[in-house]
């Protein structure tokens, strides 16, 4: 149970829920873990109970939409653990709304932690691990709302983004020794509470009913397996760990077929009418046949 031995990580948004069950996992495999929330009780809370256990913790305050908090984290696990090895994206905020309703302030803030602060955090340790010269692993955390929720738009979009990024920074860093991936978590947390009570007072769903969501504990194993080295060729990818599924997420491709022509109105009505009429996607997370 020393997979992470020698490791030292960095997570943000870890004084509770999914955040607080990944800096447990990683701590009891060995790593030091510097705990980062914006509520500086909580990390603490946290970051003592690691001490008790016997793993050397950090608890360090703060709000990941300021875009010099993490140099100032990774600065603190340097300090304090003598390595920096790996950094997990974690902290976000949800705010639901259906359309008619959705705030501009509420999407703002949004954006700026789930998106701002993603970004932030994954941009600071890819080049601190770039300079330290020895690899190393960033995370971040999608959710399969980013193919669609009811809402949660706004949600939604900064998680599709958090993707999108992966994506694109991932292919920046082949052949760099530094792996960045996306987790998309489905755990039973103060965030998915509030959604839950939310979605039941709207009167289209009320009569619904909702199986009850995993244990955070569940989704650690997965961020602890992409901070070791045993995930060393896992790279560019979002995973989806809902309770006992494990599955990879498509990213967005080209659907076939792709047809050719010359596309006026007409045309592009045509397709629409023929090989194009049964393949429009449903809506939603889904499966894929086939892989």
């Amino acid at each position: 149970m020393a997979e992470l031995a020698g490791k030292a990580v960095v997570i943000t948004g870890a004084g509770g829920g999914l955040g607080a069950a990944y800096a447990r996992h990683a701590a009891a495999r060995g790593a030091a873990v510097l705990v980062n929330d914006i509520r500086a009780e909580a990390a603490e809370r946290v970051a003592d109970g690691l001490r008790r256990d016997g793993a050397r913790a950090l608890a360090l305050a703060g709000d990941v939409a300021d875009w010099a908090l993490p140099e100032r984290l990774i600065d603190a696990c340097l300090d304090a653990f003598g390595t920096f090895t790996g950094y997990v994206s974690n902290a976000g905020l949800l705010r639901p709304a259906l359309l008619a309703d959705l705030r501009e302030a509420d999407l703002r803030r949004m954006l700026e932690v789930n998106l701002i602060g993603t970004a932030a955090g994954a941009r600071a340790a890819i080049l601190r691990l770039r300079a330290l010269g020895k690899g190393g692993s960033v995370v971040t955390v999608a959710s399969g709302s980013q193919a669609g929720d009811i809402a949660l738009g706004g949600y939604a979009a900064t998680k599709g983004a958090v993707a999108s990024l992966t994506y694109s920074w991932a292919m920046e860093l082949l052949g760099s020794g530094i792996r960045l991936n996306a987790v998309s978590p489905l755990a039973a947390t103060d965030m998915a509470a509030a959604n839950a009570g939310f979605l039941a007072a709207q009167s289209s769903a009320r009569d619904e009913q909702y199986p009850p969501l995993p244990d955070a504990d569940v989704s650690a194993p997965l961020v602890s397996y992409l901070l070791s080295d045993a995930a060393e060729g896992v790279h560019g990818q979002v995973i989806r760990l809902a309770g006992r599924e494990l599955a990879l997420i498509t990213h967005p491709m080209l659907l076939a077929p792709v047809l050719q022509g010359d596309w006026d109105m007409g045309a592009i009505a045509a397709a629409f009418a023929g090989p194009l009429a049964g393949r429009q996607q449903r809506l939603g997370l889904t499966r894929l046949a086939g892989g």
